[in-house]
């Protein structure tokens, strides 16, 4: 008779597991999870980047259109045209400054939120509520120009393409996936805006467009200092939000290139009504 011995608590028994080795496995999985998580998300980013060249600027504009009609629709936009001629003014020398292929259209809503948006295509909205809080021209098409840009660089499509999966997108510019299907991944876009980094970019490049448009670029940053001070208390910590901060974003302003010579003089929005 061979002598009774003791295993220890983590040593295998038969075709079991040791405490030991199952919570190495558990980890392994989880890990091996987490790795395949991170590189989903990271090869949506990588395709959405690719696969946007190859969608028209006629399909975005469709998508932009169709869209609009939905977040933005003619009821709810400002019924005195003062607030539109006011966009249209201050976006002139915008328009002029660029070589799109796109064609820029513009509606203001009765919206008392400081906000506005931009939709693959061309398509932007601006809510009545900035309007009445900026001070300055140079303000408002600080706004005008990031905006613009978001669309230029096509962070839209970008943004839908990672949602989505660029194929659906394809498949639709092909014409065998529904344009609809896309619309509810257009209207999260406007509902949770763009990612920092494409925030950051918009900032950027609106600069330049300002530069080009002869509009003083310092307008960026009191836009977003007035916007840290009208929203203080109203957002979520930096680190949980979406966005770079205000007080951030004015900063870059503020450390970006100024313009050389004489700027533009524009409208002041103040006095402007919607209905």
């Amino acid at each position: 008779m061979q002598p009774h011995t003791q295993r220890g608590s983590d040593e295998p028994a038969g075709f079991g597991h040791g405490k030991g080795r199952v919570a190495l496995e558990i980890g392994g999985v989880v890990a091996a999870l987490a790795l395949a998580i991170w590189g989903a998300f990271a090869l949506a980013s990588w395709g959405a980047g690719t696969l946007v060249a190859l969608v028209p600027a006629e399909a975005e504009e469709k998508l932009g259109e169709y869209t609009w009609e939905q977040v933005a629709p003619a009821s709810g936009r400002c019924t005195d045209p003062g607030p539109m001629n006011y966009v249209m003014a201050v976006s002139a020398p915008l328009l002029a400054a660029i070589d799109s292929p796109y064609t820029f259209r513009f509606a203001v809503v009765d919206d008392p939120s400081i906000n506005a948006f931009a939709l693959p295509g061309g398509f932007v909205t601006v809510h009545m509520g900035l309007l009445e809080a900026a001070e300055s021209g140079d303000e408002v098409a600080a706004v005008l120009a990031h905006e613009m840009q978001h669309v230029l660089l096509r962070h839209g499509v970008v943004r839908i393409l990672r949602q989505v999966g660029g194929w659906v997108l394809v498949g639709t510019v092909l014409g065998f996936v529904d344009l609809g299907s896309l619309v509810g991944a257009a209207v999260t876009v406007v509902g949770t805006g763009y990612d920092r980094d494409q925030e950051r970019e918009a900032d950027e490049h609106g600069r330049a467009l300002l530069r080009r448009a002869r509009i003083d670029p310092r307008g960026m940053a009191i836009f977003f200092d007035r916007l840290a001070k009208e929203t203080a208390g109203m957002t979520p910590p930096e680190i949980l939000s979406t966005h770079p901060g205000s007080a951030e974003r004015a900063e870059a302003a503020r450390a970006g290139e100024g313009l050389d010579g004489g700027a533009l003089t524009l409208p002041s929005p103040k006095g402007l009504r919607c209905r």
